[in-house]
């Protein structure tokens, strides 16, 4: 089941988050193997996407692979990208998949996107 968790995107700031996959023992999934997908909409059934969350395991350099093993995921938005966002109330959700065929849905929740003063 998704962990639930509500994003705050300012417009025009740089915005950031990773996330932490766990298992039901508490123990970080090994991610080698995974994509991730995510995507933020003004609801269930908008067809339009406010912004594409571009969500990334988190590597490692060759010297460290075991990081696959932290089950780290990071999303990071530039400044650019959230100052063009409306500002709106939406939801989203994030994925994991491989080539087996497997989707598990990782988190999940509202996002609001608050606008921007000063620029």
């Amino acid at each position: 089941m998704a962990t639930s968790a509500n994003l705050l995107i300012q417009q025009g700031t740089t915005y950031s988050a990773r996330i932490a996959i766990k298992d039901a023992d508490a123990a970080a999934i090994n991610l080698s193997g995974y994509n991730t997908r995510g995507k933020a909409r003004h609801s269930y059934g908008s067809t339009g996407v406010l912004i594409d969350l571009a969500p990334a395991v988190v590597s490692g350099s060759p010297a460290n692979w075991d990081s696959l093993a932290s089950g780290l995921v990071d999303i990071a938005l530039s400044a650019s990208s959230t100052a063009s966002l409306p500002v709106a109330q939406g939801v989203y959700d994030v994925e994991m998949y491989n080539d087996a065929g497997t989707v598990t849905r990782i988190l999940q929740g509202k996002v609001l996107i608050s606008p921007e003063v000063t620029s």
